[in-house]
């Protein structure tokens, strides 16, 4: 239940293109977090909304792992934090996702990966359904991860008309 509260909670606010409409942005979206708001980027609520198919296990875990090794590393880097060397070239930093990890629906990292967006690519037409869902549970397990970037993400916010690049 706890859950859905939250899901909730998150709609609210997403749907809400006043609610931050000025300010920086801080807590994973990249390695310059003084960017401007209209740096960030949410899914749709619909996609937001989405329920992870795959249940979070180590297997599960285990599996995203691989793939973001596999794919992910040379822009979001070995720690997941947005500092891979193919990363540093692009014009937008890539999110730091350890920052990102729990704050964040489910839906709304499927449909990042799968979608792309400005230097994210889309991942939707190499990597099946139960794949990026396994990377989504990989990315929110980071959250269980002590490093020192999540301390950054007690002021994370969110707009629907923002963008990032992932």
């Amino acid at each position: 239940m706890k859950k859905q509260q939250q899901l909730t909670l998150f709609l609210l606010i997403s749907a809400s293109s006043t609610a931050f409409a000025s300010g920086m942005h801080a807590g994973g979206h990249g390695g310059d977090h003084s960017m401007p708001m209209a740096a960030h980027w949410m899914a749709p609520p619909a996609e937001a909304a989405k329920v992870n198919p795959i249940q979070r296990s180590k297997d599960s875990i285990a599996k995203g792992a691989e793939l973001f090794q596999q794919n992910c590393v040379s822009c979001h880097g070995s720690n997941a934090d947005g500092s891979g060397m193919a990363g540093k070239m692009l014009d937008t930093t890539p999110a730091n996702l350890v920052a990102m990890s729990g704050l964040h629906p489910d839906g709304d990292f499927a449909y990042k990966i799968k979608v792309g967006r400005g230097s994210m690519p889309a991942w939707g037409s190499t990597l099946n359904e139960h794949q990026v869902w396994h990377l989504v549970n990989f990315i929110q397990a980071l959250e269980k991860q002590p490093v020192a970037t999540q301390e950054e993400s007690s002021d994370h916010e969110h707009s629907t008309n923002h963008q990032h690049g992932s």
